[in-house]
C-alpha cells in the first residue's frame, strides 16, 4: 500500500514538471516566434530607410548601410565615404561607373543642383521585342534628385485582398517620402510597375507627377489587380528602363513579392546588371515564408532577406517608418501631406511627351574656386558659362582655414598702406 501510493507521488510529481517544461518551452517558442516576426518588420524597415533616405535614422537588429551590389557595417560605411570622398555630383557618372555613387541623404541630395543630375550616357536598356515587355522611352530633360521606382507583385498567390494591403503600404510609403521631400527641398522621381504575368506601367517617372497625383492614383482605386503568373525578371527590366530614362544623382528599385518567380527566367542576373552597370540600389522585400531567399538576396545583392512574413504586417511596417522619420501617427502624416498637397494644383499624366536636354543650352561648369573668407563664414564659388558669358553661378560653404585667415590679415594689411603684400 505505501509503496503504491509512493510510486503515485512520483509519477504525479513527473507529470507536473513535465507539464511545467512543456509551458515554458512553449512560452520561449511563443516568445521566439513573436521577436522573430517584430525583428524581420524593422530589419525590412532597416533596409527601406537607409536605402532611399540613405541614412542610419532607426534603431534595429540590423545595424547595415545598403549600397550598390552589397551591405557593410556602418563605421566600415563611414571609412568607405571618407574614401571616396563627397564632394558633389562632379563624382558622379551614369551608364558605366557605379562605383563612384554613394548612398546619398536627403540631406546630402538637398544641397545639390538638380540641373545638374547625372544623366544616362548611351547604355540605355531595352527588352527583346518577343518578351512583350512595356519599352519605356528616355526623358533625360526631367531632373531629379532621387528616381524611385515601386514594382508590386500581383501574381494569383497574392490573392485580390493581400494586394490591397500591399497598396496600403506603398501609398503610405509615397506619403511619408513627399513629407520628407518637401521638407528637404528635394526633387524625386517616381516610377511604378505592377506585374504578374505581364508587366504593366502604372506611374511613368518621365511624366513627372507629383507625389499628391500619384497618390490620388491609390486613393481612386486606379492600380488595378491582375492575376497571374510571378514574372518578377520582366518587371526589374520595366523598372531599369524607368531608372535610366530620367537624369538623377540616385536611382532606387523597391521590389515587393510574395513568392518565387516562375515565368520570364530567373531575375538574378539581371539583377546584378543593374546594380552594377547602373549603380541601382535594390530592396527586396519579400512577404510571407514561403520566398526563395537565394532568388531574393541575388536581386538585393545582399547577405541576408529582408522580408515579412504576413501580409498583414504591412500596417506594422509603415509605423516602424512613421516613427523612424519622426512622424508620430498615421494622423500626423496625413494632415502634413494634405497640406502639402492643397497649394498642388497639378494634373496627372499616364503619357506625356519625351524631351532630350539639347546640348546647345547646356552650359560649362568650371571649377570650384578658392576658398574665401566672407564676414563669419568661408565660401568657394564657380560659374557655368555659355557662349562666352556667365550663365549661372553656384556658391558652396567651405571650411575655414588658418592659412586663409592669414592671407585675408595680410590682404587687409596692404590695403591700410602697410608692405605690400606678394
Amino acid at each position: 500500500m505505501l509503496h503504491s501510493k509512493i510510486l503515485t507521488s512520483i509519477s504525479q510529481k513527473q507529470w507536473y514538471q513535465r507539464r511545467v517544461r512543456g509551458v515554458m518551452l512553449f512560452c520561449v517558442i511563443f516568445l521566439a516566434v513573436i521577436s522573430g516576426c517584430s525583428g524581420s518588420r524593422q530589419a525590412a524597415a532597416d533596409a527601406i530607410q537607409k536605402s532611399i533616405f540613405g541614412v542610419p535614422q532607426m534603431e534595429g537588429p540590423v545595424e547595415m548601410m545598403v549600397y550598390s551590389g552589397g551591405v557593410e557595417s556602418l563605421s566600415s560605411a563611414g571609412d568607405r565615404s571618407r574614401k571616396m570622398g563627397r564632394e558633389g555630383p562632379s563624382q558622379l557618372s551614369s551608364g558605366s561607373d557605379s562605383g563612384a555613387r554613394t548612398a546619398y541623404s536627403f540631406e546630402e541630395l538637398s544641397h545639390m543642383s538638380v540641373k545638374q543630375a547625372p544623366k544616362q550616357r548611351g547604355n540605355f536598356y531595352r527588352p527583346k521585342e518577343y518578351e512583350g515587355l512595356p519599352v519605356v522611352e528616355s526623358c533625360q530633360a526631367v531632373e531629379c534628385h532621387l528616381n524611385l521606382v515601386v514594382i508590386m507583385d500581383s501574381s494569383g498567390s497574392v490573392g485580390y485582398q493581400d494586394y490591397q494591403l500591399e497598396l496600403s503600404f506603398v501609398k503610405t510609403l509615397l506619403e511619408i517620402m513627399a513629407v520628407k521631400a518637401h521638407d528637404a527641398g528635394v526633387k524625386v522621381c517616381t516610377g511604378i510597375v505592377s506585374y504578374s504575368t505581364r508587366v504593366h506601367v502604372e506611374v511613368d517617372p518621365c511624366c513627372d507627377n507629383s507625389f499628391c497625383r500619384v497618390v490620388d492614383r491609390f486613393n481612386e482605386r486606379r492600380l488595378q489587380y491582375r492575376a497571374g503568373s510571378t514574372n518578377t525578371n520582366g518587371g526589374l527590366k520595366v523598372a531599369r528602363q524607368m531608372l535610366q530614362a530620367a537624369a538623377s544623382y540616385k536611382k532606387v528599385a523597391l521590389l515587393i513579392t510574395d513568392g518565387r518567380s516562375n515565368t520570364g527566367g530567373s531575375p538574378i542576373v539581371f539583377a546584378r546588371q543593374m546594380r552594377e552597370q547602373d549603380g541601382i540600389d535594390i530592396v527586396a522585400l519579400g512577404v510571407t515564408r514561403s520566398v526563395n531567399e537565394a532568388e531574393l538576396k541575388g536581386i538585393s545583392g545582399l547577405e541576408f532577406v529582408t522580408r515579412i512574413d504576413v501580409f498583414d504586417e504591412f500596417h506594422e511596417l509603415a509605423t516602424i517608418l512613421l516613427e523612424a522619420n519622426y512622424l508620430g501617427s498615421e494622423y500626423e502624416l496625413q494632415t502634413s501631406f494634405e497640406e502639402i498637397c492643397s497649394i498642388d494644383d497639378s494634373t496627372f499624366e499616364m503619357e506625356c511627351e519625351r524631351e532630350e536636354p539639347s546640348e546647345e543650352d547646356e552650359c560649362a561648369w568650371g571649377a570650384w574656386s578658392n576658398c574665401v573668407r566672407k564676414k563669419n563664414r568661408c565660401v568657394q564659388t564657380r560659374t557655368c558659362k555659355l557662349d562666352g558669358g556667365v550663365a549661372e553661378t553656384e556658391k558652396r560653404e567651405c571650411p575655414c582655414s588658418d592659412v586663409g585667415n592669414f592671407m585675408a590679415a595680410m590682404r587687409k594689411k596692404s590695403k591700410k598702406g602697410g608692405r605690400p603684400y606678394r
